[in-house]
């Protein structure tokens, strides 16, 4: 993914090869019932409003953290392009546009994930949270095409 220098400084990516064929990873991002059981940071329970997994769809949901404090997001499905692609802007705070590729490795998966946000400042404060969340949700992730979660 092309990343012109201004937006290098606002974007964390992140990549794993996940041990699961390239149909069951995207499955696990493009099935609801899948994505919600692996997304979100560590520790912290996902409570889905409503969701619409199509282009142009909408993901109401919450985090509620473990002291109680529940974190409202919005997010928007802006292109779905099975299996290789999934591009969103995320609508509530922090604002941020992101893409999920997918690559086949054989009968492995790579995944990387795109977050480019729209404040340098607010990145600069959360990056190193939102590359252990991701982390976080690989980990999951790998559990849930594995049956496991």
């Amino acid at each position: 993914m092309d990343l012109s220098p201004e937006q290098q400084r606002r974007t964390v990516i992140s990549s794993r090869i996940i041990d699961a064929p390239i149909d069951d990873v995207f499955d696990a991002y493009a099935n609801p019932t899948k994505l919600v059981r692996w997304w979100g940071p560590n520790g912290f329970t996902l409570t889905t409003e409503s969701i619409d997994l199509n282009e142009g769809g909408h993901w109401k949901f919450g985090f509620q953290g473990p002291d109680g404090t529940t974190y409202k997001n919005h997010l928007i499905f802006l292109r779905i392009e099975r299996p290789h692609l999934f591009v969103v802007d995320h609508l509530s705070g922090p604002k941020y546009h992101g893409a999920v590729t997918f690559d086949a490795m054989d009968n492995r998966t790579r995944v990387t994930m795109y977050w480019t946000f729209e404040n340098v400042d607010v990145f600069a404060k959360i990056r190193e949270t939102v590359i252990a969340g991701n982390e976080g949700n690989f980990d999951r992730l790998s559990e849930v095409v594995a049956g496991q979660r």
